[in-house]
This record gives C-alpha cells, structure tokens and sequence, in this order.
C-alpha cells in the first residue's frame, strides 16, 4: 500500500514533492493554499507545471489535497453556504491544475437544522461544483467526522449516501476514512474481529469500491467519545494492536494511507512513518 504524509507547502506547492519523497513516502497529501482563510489565489501556471514535473520524478502516487476548513457545504446560513460552494469549486479547478489524484473535503455542519437538511444541503453544492465541468480529473472525497458539536457525517451510512447520490451528477466522486474520527465516532477497530466488522460496515453502507483513501491517525479521546483529535500512531486509544489489525486487513493494506499525526517537527512524522513501517514488516513477517 502507498503510505504518505501531509507535508508543508511552505514556499510554494512544488516544495512539498521533496519534503514528501524526503522522508520515503509513496503518497503525498497538502493544502493547496492556507487553510484557514477565505482568500483565493490561483496557483501559478509555472508552479504547477513545476508541481507536476517534480511528482513525476518523485514517483509519488496518490497526490491528495484536502480543502480548507472554512468551508461548510451543508452550511444553514446561505451567505456562507454560497461562499463554501464557492471555494470548494475554485479549490476542486486548482487541484485539477496540479494533477492531483483526489480532492478530500469535509462535509460541514448544518447546526441545528438537521441531517436531513445536511444531506439535500451537500447535494446542490456538489451538483452546483459539477456545473462547471471540474471533477472529471480529480476524485472527490468526502471525509467522516468524529461527529463533534453539529458536524454532519461521522455515520458511514450519511457519507455513503452522499457519495452515492452526488455520483449521479457526473462526478467522480468516492469516499475517505479517518480512523481516528471513525474511532471517536463509535466504529471498533481494536481487534481483526472488530476491524472485520467495520470493513462489513464500510462496504454495506458506502460501498468499498469508492474507499479509496485512509488518514492513519490514532485517537486522542476515547472509543465513542466524539473527539476529534488526531495522537501518534499507537500513543493513542486505538494503539498497536488496532493499527497491527488494520494495515493486516486484505480490503484495506492495498488502500494509500496518509498520516495526519501532530507534528511539531519533521522527526514526528519520520518516527509515525517508522512506526507504521514496523508494523507492516511485524505483518508480512507473520504472513510468511
């Protein structure tokens, strides 16, 4: 399976393919601008060449960007429901100009107004981001939540059905799965028995056909505690042996994998990378 992290695109989007093939990595996931503010700027037409030319050499396979956290397509307010789309289009043509593999999103919160309203909210944004013709190149991937405050898809079943009916619209369009948002959201996978259960799920409710991304993240809080927040590989409430029984599992060890661990410095990521490596050659060292 290709295995990646989230890398920096500090001084440009072509910087990350070095920063991702420096510490081994098959797959790669970015920002494709900062994260937390609404402006826009439109990636260089010469940077983007540049991104393309040096993922190319770097044989790096997926590339993945993942939108800003501003945008809430299922959101109530119509201003920033229309200002959401908006992004979202503009981010989904910008990732297409990079030649990136999957586009990951978030689905927002519809505060108080509903899951109902949610899901027909998240359709006219993705059938109004259809309109303009992107999403023919690059893969939509809607994202589960560990279903803190009013955020709408920690249910798989909520995420699947998105995807399901947005694919109607012409888009490409699958589905990621955060282990530690799953976790905190009530889904097992502390055991192969457990990991079983939730790849029966997956496939029942979204269809393992449009999983095409895993963020490898352990949990901070605890099983069903609705906290979304990302720990070490195996420092968290999922550990070793749940991570030993998810990247053993046939279905999802030939899934690309990107880890969104805490990360004050390079070394986190180099010792998360580690981790999982030693797990997977524990794996195929068993397997034999």
């Amino acid at each position: 399976m290709p295995i990646g992290v989230h890398t920096s695109i500090a001084g440009g989007v072509s910087t990350s393919i070095g920063r991702a093939a420096a510490l081994g990595c098959e797959a790669v996931q970015i920002f494709g601008r900062n994260p937390r503010r609404w402006g826009f700027s439109p990636i260089a037409a010469s940077e983007a060449d540049l991104f393309r030319s040096e993922r190319e050499k770097a044989g790096l396979w997926p590339v993945v960007v993942h939108t800003a956290y501003l945008i809430n397509l299922c959101a109530p307010a119509q201003e920033l429901f229309e200002r959401s789309v908006g992004l979202f289009k503009l981010e989904l043509v910008s990732a297409e100009s990079l030649g990136a593999d999957y586009l990951v999103t978030h689905l927002g919160s519809p505060g108080e107004r509903g899951n109902e309203f949610a899901r027909l909210r998240i359709l006219e944004a993705l059938r109004e981001a259809a309109q303009g013709g992107a999403g023919q190149k690059t893969r939509i991937l809607l994202e589960n939540t560990a279903g803190s405050g009013h955020t709408y898809g920690s249910s798989l079943h909520d995420v699947g059905m998105a995807a399901r009916q947005a694919a109607e619209f012409g888009l490409r369009i699958g589905f990621c799965l955060d282990t530690c948002h799953a976790f905190a959201a009530g889904y097992a996978m502390g055991t192969r028995e457990e990991v079983d259960r939730l790849v029966s799920t997956v496939d029942r409710e979204a269809g393992l056909e449009r999983l095409k991304l895993i963020h490898l993240n352990d949990s901070k809080g605890s099983f069903g505690s609705r906290l979304d927040r990302h720990e070490h590989i195996g420092k968290g409430n999922i550990g070793i042996k749940g991570f030993t029984a998810i990247l053993s599992h046939p279905e999802l060890s030939r899934i690309p994998m990107i880890l969104e661990t805490p990360k004050k410095s390079v070394d986190d990521d180099r010792r998360n990378l580690r981790t999982v490596r030693a797990i997977l050659k524990k794996v195929r060292a068993t397997a034999r």
